[in-house]
């Protein structure tokens, strides 16, 4: 409005100010000082209208309608928001704007009251209006647990809230939805984590699971719809999602252990080969495997389940300074936080030596583990052994059984097919006839090469006339050793070697005066160069076919000896009737003083058993 004063002379002494303020009313403002006429108008500063808009969740658009300055200078704005100041990008009393809008954010759910309020100079209009925040669509979930420390395996009620973006609680968000658990993992022995559904089914992390939600909360009723068993001990975090809707931030929760302990043994060769080194980790744990950390220090073991090698070898588990210890005898082991494990050659290094399978147990003498199958392996053949007859008939048969053994005196089971083996430790008959061993196929091998064996598990056997038929000709005690190139036997096979049945009269210890004497002087002989007037000196023994001088033939048993030429001295000579069966005395040949000459010297049976004759042919 105006105000219309009329024209006067009067004096003012004092500065005056007025102002009336209220919603829709007029400002006036008089300043003068002095004296003198002088006329004076009214003016106002308008009211802004405001307007309050709701955008997104918790959030609030905010625009007023720009106001005309009376005079000179700019107009600006504050914004109050329930009293208070207003947030986002809006400004306040203390730092105001020309802009005529703003957006406020972060806003809780209910009625909000805004104030506008312009400012020209000393003065000010304000303005007002209200708005009403409603919870925004649901962008995550909070998870609560009633306990952020459970024990393992026990019951921990969770409360999951749908929340919109500004954290509001989503009240429409109701009735059953499949959520989907994770994070936590499955105890050390495979228990995995779960969640009852609504039904008060468990539900394993990582599948769907039915959860029933009132007004945006879930809640346990009875053992239902939440209720949380973890199952592994430690830190760990907890999540739940519906789609690609999750919990925001995640739930972090530390599990203790359960109170029950046991004792388990892990053993990371179930098939070990014997007298090698098999670390063991031995854990004392809750129900779910998890570690006890108290469980630590050293502690005597008692290993069981077991038992020594046929070569005396004992199972044993190393200690915790390194000395390999027999089971059944106390062993310190040195425990970290419920675990042992080895360290070098120490704290469990445990050596098996009989194949087979084992059932490993350890103890503490309060706790006991359930059984390990551990099945041991033989090792590689190490040394033969040879079995056979240990007295025998020369020329006769001894079926002999070669073994492999490991170094443990375990049957190397892997040594198997044909093997090459060379026998040694009898040599031939006094008729040069060679010991022999028949090959896989049936053939006689003299000793010396290679005789192709078959062995099956770690032993060759005689098979009718084949793989290991031994023919010894020598009368005598043999040793007898085989090896392969690689392994061979470590104690030789002792047969005594008899002769055979008496069967013919051989020459023996036979000597000559000058010249040459064949090599094998036997049954038939000959002696070259001896030149006239020579001499050759024998005795006569009884012999089986071979040759080996037979024993005990008892009395009556004369043999004489005869010439072509020549002269003999000593015949007939008289057999030993005990012992061996040979001459007590010798025999002379001497040949003719001039000339050349072959003559055959002949020993013929004289008296008693006939046996068959012997020849020798001397020449000059």
């Amino acid at each position: 409005m105006n105000i219309s004063m009329p024209k006067a002379t009067f004096c003012i002494c004092l500065v005056l100010t007025v102002a009336m303020a209220m919603p829709g009313a007029t400002f006036a403002y008089f300043s003068t000082t002095g004296t003198g006429n002088a006329s004076a108008g009214i003016s106002k500063l308008s009211v802004p209208t405001a307007t309050a808009t709701l955008a997104t969740d918790g959030t609030v658009e905010l625009s007023w309608s720009a106001v005309a300055a009376p005079g000179s200078g700019a107009v600006t704005y504050g914004i109050s928001r329930d009293g208070g100041s207003a947030g986002g990008t809006c400004p306040n009393a203390s730092a105001r704007t020309t802009a005529t809008s703003c957006t406020d954010s972060g806003l809780a759910i209910g009625t909000h009251s805004y104030v506008v309020t312009a400012y020209w100079r000393s003065w000010s209009t304000i303005s007002s209006t209200t708005v009403k925040v409603t919870p925004g669509q649901i962008t995550h979930f909070r998870l609560q647990a009633a306990s952020t420390t459970p024990t393992a395996g026990a019951a921990d009620n969770l409360m999951i809230i749908a929340l919109d973006g500004n954290d509001n609680t989503v009240t429409t968000y109701t009735g059953s939805h499949n959520l989907v658990f994770s994070g936590a993992l499955e105890s050390p022995s495979g228990t995995k984590p779960t969640v009852s559904n609504s039904g008060g089914t468990a539900v394993n992390f990582g599948s769907a699971t039915a959860i029933t939600f009132t007004a945006g909360v879930a809640k346990v009723s009875s053992s239902s719809n939440g209720a949380m068993r973890l199952y592994r001990s430690g830190a760990t975090i907890v999540k739940v999602s519906e789609g690609s809707i999750s919990s925001s931030p995640d739930l972090t929760l530390t599990v203790a252990t359960a109170a029950t302990p046991k004792i388990s043994l892990t053993v990371p060769t179930t098939t070990p080969v014997a007298g090698t080194a098999n670390n063991l980790t031995i854990t004392v744990s809750d129900t779910y495997g998890n570690p006890l950390s108290t469980y630590t220090g050293s502690h005597d073991l008692t290993f069981s389940g077991a038992s020594a090698s046929p070569g005396g070898n004992t199972p044993t588990v190393s200690d915790s300074s390194g000395t390999a210890v027999a089971f059944g005898s106390p062993t310190a082991i040195e425990f970290v936080a419920g675990v042992a494990s080895v360290s070098e050659a120490s704290n469990g290094v445990m050596t098996l030596y009989k194949p087979g399978s084992n059932s490993l147990k350890v103890s503490d003498g309060t706790l006991t583990s359930a059984t390990s199958a551990v099945t041991v392996t033989v090792a590689t053949a190490s040394r033969f052994t040879l079995a056979g007859t240990a007295t025998m008939t020369a020329g006769g048969s001894n079926s002999l059984t070669i073994t492999a053994f490991d170094p443990y005196g375990n049957t190397a089971t892997t040594y198997t097919g044909l093997h090459d083996l060379i026998f040694s430790g009898s040599s031939a008959s006094p008729n040069g006839t060679l010991p022999t061993v028949s090959n896989s196929s049936g053939t006689a091998v003299n000793f010396g090469s290679a005789t192709a064996l078959n062995f099956s598990s770690g032993v060759a056997k005689v098979s009718s006339s084949s793989n290991g038929v031994m023919k010894l000709n020598r009368a005598g005690v043999a040793s007898i050793t085989v090896g392969d190139g690689t392994i061979s036997t470590t104690t030789p096979l002792a047969v005594t070697v008899n002769p055979g049945a008496a069967a013919k009269w051989a020459f023996s210890n036979v000597s000559i005066s000058a010249g040459v004497l064949g090599s094998t002087c036997l049954f038939t002989c000959s002696a070259t160069g001896l030149g006239n007037s020579g001499t050759l000196t024998a005795r006569i023994n009884v012999t089986d076919s071979l040759g080996n001088t037979v024993n005990a033939v008892g009395t009556g048993h004369t043999v004489k000896i005869t010439t072509t030429g020549g002269t003999i001295v000593g015949t007939p000579l008289t057999i030993s009737p005990t012992g061996p069966a040979e001459s007590t005395a010798s025999f002379t040949f001497t040949a003719k003083s001039s000339g050349n000459y072959s003559e055959t010297i002949t020993a013929a049976t004289n008296a008693g058993t006939n046996y068959a004759s012997a020849t020798l042919t001397a020449s000059k």
